[in-house]
């Protein structure tokens, strides 16, 4: 199975090359859920990777329908460490 597409390449994608994508990824698990259940597929971590990624993208479809804003974190540049609020004893 080739690399799945990350999160930024998802959200690249137009609603409905996300709703294909969807569908077909549903097919895939299916086929690959049949294979385990008859003991021909034996790398059950398909199952897993293609559940995750259906996920992803339902994820960003609905992110998309409700409009709602995708924020990135952002990375601290600071490393300084908090100093402890405990008070020293004397």
């Amino acid at each position: 199975m080739a690399a799945l597409p990350t999160i930024t390449e998802i959200r690249k994608m137009s609603t409905e090359d996300i709703k294909s994508e969807v569908a077909s990824i549903r097919r895939q698990a299916a086929e690959v859920r049949m294979g385990v259940e008859l003991s021909k597929e034996k790398d059950t971590s398909k199952m897993k990777n293609l559940r995750r990624y259906m996920a992803r993208l339902l994820t960003v479809l609905q992110q998309k329908s409700t409009q709602a804003p995708v924020e990135t974190p952002k990375k601290s540049l600071s490393t300084k460490t908090k100093a402890s609020k405990i008070p020293a004893q004397s």
